[in-house]
């Protein structure tokens, strides 16, 4: 059996949503089966390092072997499952690599698998899963779609983990009348997009519950993309990636700290694509960006809250405060479980997922649509357009080195945000550009990113300290005196860190020699 790329999108749902969804597959006669399944791996796990799954399942009285690679999307995947007949035990056939030899998931084994010292690792069984599955074919205009409704637990040892999902495979016919019974599942049941599979949870069991579930940027890769439309398709989808997969942690009821700073970090690198590489957005709309830019203010406003206030309580507390714990003054609390699972950002987030799974302009099956916004770009090399962009950030930076001292509290922020843009932008096309150079670039905008990043904790600790204040706490003058006459200080190292951008040496006029 050749593997398959699988098209799928995921949902987490509330209890309350689980029960109402259960209850309307019933009336409409789909069926339920118990699969059990078994996750197979090496000691060293090193077919999760590598992003792949082997398990053997059992779907009613059928046993089957399955593995599962990453595709071309965030919600596409290499899956290859073989049947595993004969007459086995209640834990079935033992894992056989050997059965995918020869095509697309036995090389991705091969490569996980890779001989140390002349063995191949021995693989154990590490973790379980038992859903009770309810599942029926939903033939729209267009599509043919399967909704599966999983109900059960992951579990590893003494520890198990819930599992509560709605998938939705596209089986025959077009991606949008998927999407847009996914946008249905999120209107009808306040359903979430969730790129967790039951074989993260399981790797999240055997890590411990205290290990952070966050997932870091990734760098996009643009060696075989030739046009600028190829080069913006896959920097947006290595930041949806990271959007995604944050995005699923907290909407899951995980409010991990570093979960949402690195939703955040996502949210501003697809932003920063969005402004920098605009001139190849194609079909990509402006919708999306609205409800995006909202959830990034609410996680900034949440995080600075959480984790200004923490940091500065122990500088506070060394300088001789009466009361180094700034004190939370809020009219309402932020919650990042509802600002990710509203309705307008899961919308957001299946538009991004459309324009990924769109083919490209100019590929077989594509249409008029995409290229350019109307400037020319697409007749230029992508890397000059991309140049003009970065010199522009960088001049402005030169600018704002010159002159950082005389800038009022608004505009230094102003600075940041650029900063942070052509920091990303150059992270995001590095690529395209010789590693060396690339790398001692970014390595000079380090400082300056820190200095103005603390010199930010101090403005936002400031204000703080002044809600303190307002509210009646006599001793929070100590800490607005304090962090104020820190701010001088502060902005002195900004400027200086700015001078070092502004010598910094572009590394846009040297491609990479994969490139020439």
């Amino acid at each position: 059996m050749n593997p398959v790329s699988e098209i799928e999108l995921k949902f987490g749902l509330s209890d309350a949503a689980a029960d109402a969804v259960d209850a309307a597959l019933r009336r409409r006669g789909a069926k339920v089966t118990t699969i059990r399944s078994r996750y197979w791996d090496s000691a060293d796990r090193r077919l999760a390092r590598a992003g792949v799954s082997l398990r053997v399942r059992r779907s009613g009285d059928r046993w089957e072997q399955t593995v599962k690679g990453a595709g071309a999307s965030p919600v596409e995947r290499l899956e290859e499952t073989v049947p595993r007949p004969g007459d086995w035990g209640e834990d079935g056939p033992p894992a056989e690599p050997w059965y995918h030899a020869g095509n697309k998931a036995g090389a991705l084994l091969d490569r996980a698998l890779s001989r140390r010292g002349g063995r191949v690792p021995a693989l154990e069984p590490v973790f379980t899963s038992v859903v009770e599955r309810r599942a029926m074919h939903v033939v729209m205009p267009g599509a043919d779609v399967e909704v599966a409704f999983d109900r059960g637990a992951v579990h590893a040892g003494d520890r198990s983990l819930p599992v509560c999902e709605v998938e939705l495979e596209l089986k025959h016919g077009d991606v949008v009348a998927l999407i847009e019974l996914g946008r249905g599942s999120v209107d009808a049941h306040g359903m979430w997009l969730s790129t967790i599979a039951k074989s993260a949870r399981g790797e999240r069991l055997l890590g411990g519950s205290a290990a952070s579930q966050a997932t870091k940027a990734k760098p996009p890769r643009l060696g075989d993309a030739t046009s600028g439309a190829a080069i913006f398709r896959a920097v947006v989808r290595s930041c949806v990636d990271q959007v995604l997969a944050n995005a699923s942690v907290i909407a899951a009821g995980d409010v991990d700290d570093d979960a949402v700073h690195q939703l955040r970090i996502g949210l501003r690198r697809l932003r920063t694509a969005w402004r920098e590489l605009g001139a190849w957005r194609g079909s990509l709309g402006p919708e999306w960006e609205v409800s995006a830019a909202e959830v990034f203010r609410g996680l900034g406003a949440y995080r600075d809250r959480q984790t200004v206030a923490a940091s500065m309580q122990h500088r506070l507390a060394a300088a001789g405060s009466p009361e180094p714990a700034l004190r939370l003054v809020v009219a309402h609390a932020i919650d990042p479980v509802a600002l990710v699972r509203a309705k307008a950002f899961q919308h957001a987030l299946l538009d991004l997922l459309a324009y990924l799974l769109e083919p490209l302009p100019g590929t077989r099956g594509s249409d008029a649509r995409g290229g350019g916004d109307g400037d020319g770009a697409d007749d230029k090399p992508p890397e000059e357009v991309i140049g003009r962009n970065l010199a522009r950030l960088h001049a402005r930076l030169k600018q704002d080195a010159k002159r950082f001292e005389s800038l009022g509290e608004l505009d230094r922020h102003r600075v940041r945000k650029r900063l942070k843009r052509l920091r990303y932008l150059s992270e995001l096309v590095g690529s395209l550009y010789k590693s060396g150079k690339v790398e001692r670039f970014l390595h000079a905008l380090e400082p300056a990113q820190d200095e103005l990043g603390r010199y930010m904790d101090l403005v936002v600790a400031t204000r703080l300290a002044k809600e303190g204040v307002d509210a009646g706490d006599a001793r929070a003058w100590f800490n607005v005196g304090w962090l104020q006459a820190q701010l001088p200080r502060a902005v002195e190292r900004c400027g200086k860190a700015l001078g070092r951008v502004s010598a910094a040496e572009p590394f846009w006029h040297a491609a990479s020699p994969r490139r020439k």
